[in-house]
């Protein structure tokens, strides 16, 4: 999988290669157009969200890029990193479940249902098509550790568990030095 590669914004012609609003706005627009087969607004909303994740990027965007620059924008801000997962996974589930499961029938069933893909679950929806099972699969994945990282301890607040750990650490390093010291 390391070899393939895609065109990075501006690599190319029309509006995956303009970074400007307004050829954000017909990408989205392009996306939830109804006249427009689901897969053919899937793979709008997808580009636009590969889009985002090559920002920056110059000429062709290799996997190993794409998967570094996934995993700094989780690390950024992993509380809107989780946010967008959550209510863009949604509308991208809601496009592909539309019309095909009777459970999402609005983009707030959607956005439910993989905010409990983070974590537990929610037995009443699940996905009926193949791009909302991989899409599920993505959320269920990635999610929870997102979620993690999200709502844990702030950096550079100790919590009661690093402080066990901490005084663990100590100890052993006491017992340790003991244990080399001449007899």
């Amino acid at each position: 999988m390391g070899g393939g590669s895609w065109p990075a914004p501006g690599a190319g012609e029309g509006a995956l290669g303009d970074r400007s609003p307004l050829a954000a706005s017909k990408i989205i627009d392009d996306a939830a157009s109804p006249a427009l087969g689901r897969d053919a607004r899937l793979r709008g909303a997808a580009a636009l969200v590969a889009m985002g994740l090559a920002a920056g990027g110059a000429g062709e965007l290799s996997y190993d890029q794409l998967k570094q620059r996934f995993r700094s924008a989780m690390a950024r801000d992993s509380i809107d990193s989780l946010a967008t997962l959550i209510l863009g996974g949604g509308y991208l589930f809601y496009l592909a479940e539309r019309g095909e499961n009777p459970r999402c029938a609005t983009v707030l069933d959607a956005v439910l249902f993989l905010s409990t893909c983070v974590s537990v679950g929610y037995a009443q929806v699940h996905a009926c098509t193949p791009a909302g099972k991989a899409i599920a699969s993505f959320v269920m994945a990635f999610g929870p550790a997102l979620a993690a990282s999200a709502l844990g301890a702030p950096a550079g607040m100790p919590s009661g568990a690093q402080d066990q750990n901490r005084a663990i650490l100590e100890r052993l390093d006491a017992i340790l030095e003991a244990l080399r010291a001449p007899r």
